[in-house]
């Protein structure tokens, strides 16, 4: 099932990667959360890598939309790390950021 906007791949036994593309519209989060869950669930995911690399800036929404998946990640037990975030959005983020993210931060993929 191909999602609009993102690449999920899985790589490795339970590990998938989340690729955003610029046309991801995440005015539709609802949606795409449902559609990613079903599919880390029909494959009994275990940790979700969300790739950063391409977003030079995280405003708030798009960091709202990060949270909500990490938590409905978190809800069927499946672990969510952001990683390769660029600096610039790493100091956007900070400039807002009110708490402790509902996700973890790596570098690359670790398993």
């Amino acid at each position: 099932m191909a999602i609009p906007g993102l690449h999920l791949t899985q790589i490795g036994r339970d590990n998938f990667l989340l690729e955003p593309s610029r046309s991801l519209d995440i005015s539709i989060g609802d949606e795409l959360v449902v559609a990613i869950l079903q599919r880390l669930q029909q494959a009994k995911a275990g940790t979700l890598y969300y790739d950063l690399a391409e977003l030079p800036l995280i405003e708030p929404r798009y960091y709202r939309w990060l949270n909500m998946l990490a938590r409905a990640c978190r809800a069927v037990n499946v672990a969510m790390v952001c990683i390769r975030m660029q600096p610039t959005a790493a100091f956007a983020l900070s400039r807002y950021m009110e708490g402790v993210p509902d996700f973890a931060m790596g570098q690359e993929v670790t398993q």
